[in-house]
């Protein structure tokens, strides 16, 4: 392993456990993880001693996730510098266990009953003016209690899951110091009033979408004073496709702005803007148009401002690609056979850092990223990559790597070739699972 990856700020540092025999196993571990791209223990140690170590590890009290979510905060904030304007991306992951109840029989019940598992709950960094993924800003994760709650209604928010998107809303609002404005976007759970009342302030805004129909200081609700807005414009947006939901499609929006001004109990007053986009085009039998409505503390004075929040909003999508790569085609986390919460909860964080990384190579395929090779790849991964890039440099210009050493996407390009892309343009774009197949490539060759 290079000296540099175990140094203040290496690539795979995990935080410091006050032991620097437990700091290097979990940069180890976490390394692994990315390279062998599984969450199986056996496999990423490779021998019966690593792969105890490994164990003791992730059940060693010193090991928290609260110390990661710093590590991990703190390379987040530290890729902030000279930031104008950060993203915050939040959304919630269920894990589930159907044929491991006895195993998982000290998790939390999930959106099935009968099915054992946990949450996770990441927030995504990356850059408002070209969605470079600069990190992250915090994780939560959680298992369920077994006993009955409440109603919802009858507990303080402090009380409910839903907390976790104000947190991590006030998490990286706090973290990421380096940025000069961040803007916290999140899906129709995170509608919640108090999100509005404590989030926001001159350096912090929110996009969310709505849920809920809300009731507004003049009595009206917001659907009544959007259809007494006039049609801004229409807005073209390409669609990714959604398997087994959802065909590529091109989105032609109609779109409406407005502002509102909340009823409620807070002692200020919240002033907000309003963005809707209705898809006006003909939508693939079985699927369902778009139509959303997001509440922004933005300023929006004109189509332009309008378009720049569905933009944004769309890069959400991102966090969702995150998820995809930790399940089924990738780390298969829902495969893992650890029996501790504990345990599974720091793998699930390692898994997400993992994930992300991942990602970080997708975003940069097109050259666009100004992501650099090192924020990933240690000086002797490198080297072997610049090996493989002249074994699979093509005969044509168009099969040549075309980005500089330097950069995230000159990498990207020998990854996806690795994971079976052909460096055709007129090829589909590589994505997160071609990738994935070749980091494995690259480790078997390593």
């Amino acid at each position: 392993m290079s000296v540099a990856l175990l140094e203040e700020g290496g690539t795979f540092n995990i935080g410091h456990f006050g032991d620097l025999r437990l700091d290097r196993l979990g940069c180890r571990l976490f390394r692994s993880i990315f390279e062998k791209m599984t969450v199986c223990i056996k496999q990423l140690a490779g021998d019966r001693a690593t792969e105890v170590a490994f164990g003791r590890f992730l059940g060693n009290p010193r090991v928290n996730i609260e110390e990661i979510n710093k590590e991990f905060s703190k390379k987040a904030n530290q890729a902030c510098r000279g930031k104008d304007h950060v993203l915050c991306l939040q959304d919630s992951v269920q894990l589930t266990y159907p044929s491991q109840n006895l195993k998982k029989s000290n998790f939390g019940p999930t959106g099935n009953p009968d099915t054992k598992g946990l949450f996770a709950h990441p927030g995504l960094v990356v850059d408002a003016s070209n969605r470079d993924i600069l990190g992250i800003s915090s994780i939560i994760t959680w298992c369920r209690s077994q006993d009955k709650t409440p109603k919802s209604n009858s507990r303080p928010i402090e009380e409910k899951e839903s907390i976790r998107w104000i947190n991590t809303a006030l998490t990286a609002k706090e973290q990421l110091t380096n940025a000069n404005v961040i803007t916290i976007i999140g899906d129709r759970e995170s509608d919640i009033l108090e999100m509005y009342d404590r989030v926001p302030d001159q350096h912090t805004h929110l996009i969310v979408r709505a849920s809920h129909d809300r009731v507004l200081e003049d009595k009206e609700r917001i659907s009544e004073r959007l259809a007494a807005a006039s049609v801004a414009g229409n807005y073209k947006l390409e669609l990714p496709a959604i398997t087994r939901k959802r065909k590529k499609r091109t989105a032609d929006l109609e779109v409406k702005f407005c502002s509102i001004k909340l009823a409620g109990d807070s002692e200020k007053e919240i002033i907000l803007n309003v963005v809707s986009a209705h898809e006006v085009s003909a939508v693939p039998k079985n699927e369902t148009p778009i139509s959303w409505v997001l509440i922004t503390t933005h300023s929006v004075n004109s189509l332009e401002d309008a378009i720049q929040i569905l933009t944004w909003y769309t890069w959400r999508w991102t966090i969702e690609q995150v998820f995809r790569i930790m399940k089924n085609k990738g780390l298969r986390i829902e495969d893992s056979q650890i029996e501790s919460p504990k345990k599974l909860q720091v793998m699930v964080s390692l898994c997400i850092g993992a994930a992300v990384k991942v990602m970080s190579l997708v975003e940069s395929r097109n050259g666009t990223s100004n992501q650099k090779v090192g924020n990933i790849f240690s000086d002797d991964e490198i080297t072997v990559l610049s090996l493989i890039s002249e074994k699979l440099k093509g005969k044509t210009a168009l099969q040549q790597n075309p980005y500089d050493k330097e950069e995230l996407a000159w990498a990207s390009w020998i990854i996806a070739r690795l994971g079976g892309w052909k460096g055709y343009r007129s090829e589909a774009a590589p994505g997160p699972i071609t990738m994935l197949n070749g980091l494995q490539r690259l480790e078997s060759q390593l």
